[in-house]
């Protein structure tokens, strides 16, 4: 069977659909946009980061090159290696300006560059402008005689390369030569370099570290939660970025064993996303509220004409729905031929189907009235008979008696039909025509009831016991058998439906094959013969259309058996 789709259902369905890839396409778009502008800020941290890594290491370069020169080519400084302590002082204060006058000239602004000897015959320095400060005090000059102490007592293993010091919150990077018991040092401060290269408005900050440790801005590195390892592997996941709140970007040089990480902070790009954020926003309330614009004004064209065709065809088809109110819309010409053509064909089928009804119940009626006159006259004659005979013996009482059943009996099967009666006057009136069969019967029949005594009050279809009875009497003619006619009714439940049960028998001769199959398929003619039960068969149809059911068979033993099932009503 083919499904069938409610059309309201539908367009909702689609809506929700087409409305949800637009937000699933906006909401992409949003992490492609966002996407893109972090590594626009990967690039911009990139680009910074080389140009200053590359500067450091033009740096780093140029001072291992000019202490290799001192420690191999310089005359001056060769010469007060070897003979610091003997030559003269206006000699010495010569050597020593040459050297002053090389090192000003190579000192970067973020380094220095410090000469001295063992004996401390020779001890002087130059500062670059962003070297500690750029200027000489006493815990500058502290510091280089830490220095000079450090190298004096270093291996030489330690020296003719790149090494980090630490010492009082200054971090410098130093290359130390010697020659015979003469030093020159190249230092780089790193805190320097970084203050150098930035500003205070920036939201990048730069770390060194080494393999092992980092060795500026620590105290960041630890409030933002940002490990070394973390330094080192230059993660641009974009979800780990925004979880971090930073951007990564490092640089590592192998052969001065130090490196460099650009950590810019997304406060920035957040900033910036504040206008994009807004704007994406208002996209979404704007879509939302133009979808719903949208879908009023299609629903009102499709799905309202639709609502009243669906109402009004409920309405043909009988179920009880009431008018639509088409008042609000009847601005639209459309929507006021469909109400008022609508209206028509109701009121139309409404008055036709009050006549059907009035014509079926005339039927009804007629067919009733037609059962209830649909009674041979025989068993009468038979009754007036009877009551002759009793004349002529002067049986008086019998006579009353006869009289009294026999007008109990008359007025209750000629009473109207379409009223169904009480379970108790059923079988008052079956016990009323018991009486009149027991004086015309020469040996006494039988009649036992077991009846459900809360059922009494229940309506039934009348002589619904009656014509099983009189059935029993009139197929059992043999006045020499004693006849037992039985009538058990109780209450019984089928799917959950209560129904009253009928079983009425006899220890008779039973039905024949031919009766049992034509009771099974019962003739749609009306019969000259065996009128009873086809009768209460076509009223019960007619009071309980196909709720009922009604069966017939013998006892095994012997005798008709008839079973019927009857819904249970009380009013």
């Amino acid at each position: 069977m083919k499904r069938v789709r409610s059309a309201k259902k539908s367009l909702i369905r689609y809506f929700s659909i087409l409305l949800l890839i637009t937000l699933l396409c906006l909401l992409l778009f949003a992490i492609y946009s966002l996407w893109t502008f972090e590594q626009q800020m990967i690039f911009s941290n990139q680009a910074s980061l080389d140009v200053y890594f590359n500067n450091l290491v033009y740096i780093l370069q140029d001072l291992t090159l000019f202490n290799k020169n001192i420690y191999s080519d310089d005359t001056n400084f060769s010469i007060l290696s070897s003979r610091a302590d003997t030559i003269s002082d206006p000699q010495k204060l010569v050597l020593e300006y040459n050297l002053r006058n090389s090192i000003q000239n190579r000192v970067p602004d973020t380094g220095a560059i410090f000469v001295f000897n063992t004996s401390k015959s020779v001890n002087f320095y130059w500062y670059g402008s962003n070297f500690i400060g750029g200027t000489v005090t006493k815990a500058n000059i502290n510091l280089m005689n830490r220095i000079r102490e450090q190298l004096i007592s270093a291996d030489q293993n330690e020296l003719m390369r790149w090494q980090v010091y630490s010492d009082d919150g200054n971090v410098l990077l130093m290359n130390a030569y010697r020659l015979r018991d003469m030093y020159v040092c190249s230092m780089i401060d790193l805190n320097g370099f970084i203050n150098m290269h930035t500003t205070n408005t920036e939201t990048r900050e730069y770390v060194f570290f080494t393999d092992d440790r980092i060795l500026t801005n620590v105290d960041f590195t630890t409030k933002e939660g940002i490990t070394l390892e973390r330094i080192k592997n230059n993660d641009d996941n974009i979800f780990t970025n925004l979880i971090a709140g930073n951007i990564i970007r490092s640089e590592y040089y192998d052969a001065f064993g130090i490196g460099l990480s650009g950590i810019m902070s997304l406060e920035e790009m957040w900033s910036y996303l504040k206008i994009s954020v807004t704007i994406f926003l208002v996209a979404i309330i704007v879509i939302c509220v133009l979808f719903f614009v949208i879908y009023t004004f299609i629903s009102r064209i499709l799905i309202y004409p639709l609502n009243q065709i669906t109402i009004a065809s409920k309405r043909l088809a009988g179920s009880d729905v009431e008018e639509a109110n088409l008042q609000d819309h009847d601005d639209l010409l459309e929507y006021s031929t469909i109400r008022v053509a609508l209206n028509r064909l109701v009121t139309q089928r409404v008055n036709l189907e009050q006549d059907n009804i009035s014509k079926t119940r005339e039927k009804e009626h007629a067919l009733l009235q037609y059962y209830q006159l649909q009674t041979r006259s025989h068993f009468f004659l038979n009754c007036l008979k009877s009551l002759y005979n009793m004349a002529e013996r002067g049986e008086m009482e019998k006579i009353k008696m006869m009289i009294l059943a026999f007008s109990n009996h008359l007025r209750y099967i000629f009473h109207d039909n379409l009223l169904l009666v009480t379970l108790k006057s059923e079988l008052d009136e079956a016990q009323d025509y018991y009486h009149i069969i027991q004086m015309d019967r020469a040996n006494p029949l039988l009649l036992n009831l077991e009846v459900d005594q809360s059922l009494m009050d229940c309506k039934v279809p009348p002589l619904v016991v009656q014509t099983f009875l009189e059935n029993s009497y009139k197929y059992n003619p043999d006045n020499k058998k004693f006849l037992r006619f039985h009538v058990q009714i109780d209450r019984i439940e089928i799917e959950n439906t209560p129904y009253i049960r009928l079983r009425l028998s006899d220890n008779g001769i039973g039905y024949g094959k031919d009766m049992l199959k034509k009771l099974s398929e019962p003739d749609e003619q009306f019969e000259q013969y065996h009128v009873g039960i086809s009768n209460l068969r076509r009223r019960m149809t007619l009071i309980y259309q196909n709720d009922y059911q009604i069966a017939f068979f013998n006892a095994p033993g012997g005798g008709a058996c008839s079973l019927i099932y009857l819904p249970i009503r009380k009013e």
